[in-house]
């Protein structure tokens, strides 16, 4: 599997996250959803800004992609998490040259992304602490003071 070497830009970034839910109009009344489908993809929309060798490199990896299109790429991205992790990756048409500015090129692309194994578990606890109204920030500050701070003098005091 090919790894794209580039990350976008991330004032040309955005994601479309795939959720698998189905809306119902109904007559009078609020809508029904429900669940479909689990592991929808996400949709990513990822721009470059780069010189000619790294056009022509996005250009290859393109083309190397478009010769087997059912196979998929890695590509770092930030979607189902805050940190940016490598997803897998199909192309949604091809890359646009959005511009070209002197020697700096500007290229758009859409990707097809499969999403992240979430572990649920996390995702019930941190919408739990958000329901007693505590803040999220707050909670990773104490995380980390305890690990990097609290433990390691704690272990001094073993020594």
């Amino acid at each position: 599997m090919h790894t794209l070497m580039y990350c976008s830009t991330q004032s040309g970034y955005s994601a479309q996250v795939g959720d698998g839910v189905i809306s119902q109009e109904l007559d009078g009344g609020a809508p029904r959803h429900r669940r479909a489908l689990k592991g929808t993809y996400h949709t990513a929309s990822v721009r470059w800004v780069v010189r000619k060798g790294g056009y022509q490199y996005l250009m290859a990896f393109y083309r190397v992609w478009a010769r087997n299109p059912s196979q998929r790429f890695l590509a770092k991205l930030c979607i189902d998490d805050p940190i940016v992790q490598p997803y897998q990756c199909y192309f949604v048409g091809t890359p646009t040259l959005s511009s070209k500015e002197g020697p700096v090129y500007t290229v758009t692309a859409q990707f097809r992304v499969k999403p992240l194994n979430i572990d649920p578990a996390m995702d019930d606890l941190i919408v739990g602490v958000g329901d007693e109204a505590q803040d999220l920030a707050e909670l990773n500050d104490l995380l980390d003071h305890l690990v990097n701070e609290a433990m390691p003098n704690a272990l001094k005091e073993i020594k």
